[in-house]
């Protein structure tokens, strides 16, 4: 068995016996704690071997689990109006985020979206746009045959028209932990300035590269919200209530998730695994990664 998907049913494993163990002691938060769940998915594709890839049907099935279940989709605009001004949010509500600007995002998950009706947000690197180059985490696959390419300029009008609004993912890819703070500054503002004018419209959301909190620090955040952006995203897991920071909102990481477990993490009986990103927690994780032979940029 490849060592990803060992990984994959070992991860399933935990979470599931994990909400189980929390949902059957009833002490997940209440709706008015968890006014807003956020998923993040990065590809949708059926290639393998492919980490970080929920597989065409998965997604599908994921995406009809949502009304299903009794979840409400809803916009960025959504969003920027209850976290600055103040408006409800529909119950349930859940925003659909993508990262890093696959093109299987517009061309497998898109009519999977506009088929329910839900909109979405993709943020992409800028520096990845119009360019052969794959993302650094993509170099180790692409070298064995694996292409998964990036969405072109000319793109973002169609995943815009399909509903998937476009925000600002930096540049290069790199956690702006990583960065000294001009380039960390660089990479914030630049990106907002190249969309805008690409668009014709505010960019209001900025997604920090791999998200945990050993990715980004406060004087990050700082930049975001200096930078004029209405909203900052992390990867740290779990749901956002009315009193959340709106620049450092959690988001769900969604995999390839057997039915209950997908149900049991939109519940928040699983947001106890949110200790994999914090900073010990996140280079524990990176630890794990490097024996398994699963690590990536």
């Amino acid at each position: 068995m490849r060592a990803d998907k060992a990984k994959q049913l070992l991860k399933n494993g935990v979470y599931r016996a994990i909400g189980e163990t929390v949902s059957g002691a009833g002490v997940v938060d209440g709706e008015r704690a968890r006014t807003l769940r956020v998923l993040m998915y990065h590809k949708v594709n059926d290639l393998t071997p492919n980490p970080t890839t929920v597989p065409v049907g998965v997604f599908a099935e994921q995406m009809a689990l949502l009304g299903d279940l009794g979840y409400q989709p809803v916009s960025l605009e959504q969003v920027r109006a209850h976290y600055v001004d103040a408006a409800p949010l529909p119950p349930g509500a859940v925003l659909i985020t993508f990262d890093d600007g696959y093109r299987d995002n517009l061309r497998n998950a898109l009519p999977i979206l506009r088929r329910h009706g839900y909109p979405a947000v993709i943020f992409v690197p800028i520096g990845f746009l119009d360019c052969d180059r794959p993302l650094p985490h993509e170099e180790t696959l692409r070298a064995i045959g694996v292409r998964n390419e990036t969405v072109a300029w000319d793109e973002l009008a169609e995943l815009e028209a399909g509903g998937i609004r476009v925000e600002s993912h930096g540049i290069g890819h790199r956690p702006v932990s990583e960065l000294d703070p001009a380039e960390a500054a660089r990479e914030i503002a630049l990106s907002k300035l190249r969309l805008e004018a690409r668009l014709g419209r505010s960019v209001d959301a900025y997604a920090f590269v791999k998200g945990s909190l050993a990715d980004y620090r406060p004087e990050h955040v700082s930049l975001v919200h200096q930078a004029g952006y209405r909203l900052g995203f992390t990867s740290v897991s779990g749901a956002n209530g009315p009193a959340t920071d709106r620049y450092r909102l959690r988001r769900y990481n969604v995999e390839p998730y057997p039915t209950r477990t997908f149900e049991l993490v939109l519940a928040g009986a699983c947001d106890l695994i949110s200790v994999k990103d914090t900073v010990p927690g996140t280079y524990a994780r990176r630890a794990f990664n490097k024996v398994l032979g699963t690590a990536t940029r």
